[in-house]
């Protein structure tokens, strides 16, 4: 056999091998390099404090999420907190510095968004039961580091892409769109900086930005704490307190 034909049977091998995999197979590994499905099932919350920074502005950050689907998130700018939650049900936000004092309802589309983040294994485990679809697509570079890339589809329609280090089987980047202000944008986000927490292998660097541009929102976990104490009620839209009546005036 010449040589020639020996590198293009080679080449031939190493495709069929690449695609030979399934997404199910890839999601296994995946789990185990996560530190393994019954660990991440005996999860009930987590909490991730740490760092936002948006061009030279940085502010403190708390992630806090509990099974099944249930989030909340906190920042701080110049002594003003913003808040985004979901309680299962309902998602609203609280941004003063947008001149909102009070709490307001997330749009449906932004539900959509919420949804999918609050999910506490995110929707790729157990996807079948979710009426989630995960397709792989195949091995492709990201940014000079091969990838395996899969395709999901929630039950409500919101796709995005998966990308699983090929060597680690982490996820290392993700691509999906929000709605941001009322417009939809095509959001890239690359995850990274791994670290074993309780036995489990966990990201604590978030880095998204609009394709095409520069520039995003980069978070920085400082820590990372398992199943501690979470209230419900913190995820629970609060009550808008009712404008005062006018003053009825006096007869004269």
């Amino acid at each position: 056999m010449s040589k020639k034909l020996l590198l293009s049977l080679c080449a031939v091998l190493l495709t069929v091998s690449a695609f030979g995999q399934t997404a199910d197979e890839l999601l296994e590994k995946n789990l185990k390099a996560m530190g393994g499905k019954d660990k991440l099932k005996a999860l009930q919350s987590m909490r991730l404090t740490g760092k936002m920074k948006m061009g030279p502005m940085e502010a403190p950050i708390t992630i806090v999420k509990a099974r099944p689907a249930e989030m909340r998130v906190d920042f701080t700018i110049q002594g003003m907190t913003g808040t985004s939650a979901y309680d299962g049900s309902t998602g609203w936000n609280l941004m003063p510095f947008m001149g909102n004092k009070d709490p307001q309802k997330m749009t449906e589309e932004q539900l959509k968004d919420i949804r999918v983040e609050a999910d506490f294994d995110g929707p790729t485990f157990d996807y079948k039961a979710k009426g989630n679809k995960v397709e792989y697509i195949g091995k492709v570079d990201t940014e000079g580091t091969p990838t395996y890339k899969l395709h999901v589809t929630t039950k409500e329609g919101k796709e995005s892409n998966v990308y699983l280090d090929a060597e680690t089987y982490l996820v290392i980047r993700t691509e999906a769109t929000r709605n941001v202000q009322g417009q939809d944008l095509e959001m890239e986000t690359s995850i990274g900086d791994y670290k074993t927490v309780d036995g489990l292998t966990m990201p604590y660097s978030m880095e998204s930005h609009v394709k095409g541009k520069e520039g995003g929102q980069a978070i920085t976990i400082e820590k990372i704490e398992l199943n501690p104490k979470v209230d419900a009620a913190m995820f629970k839209m609060p009550a808008v307190a009712a404008a005062p009546k006018p003053e009825e005036k006096k007869p004269q």
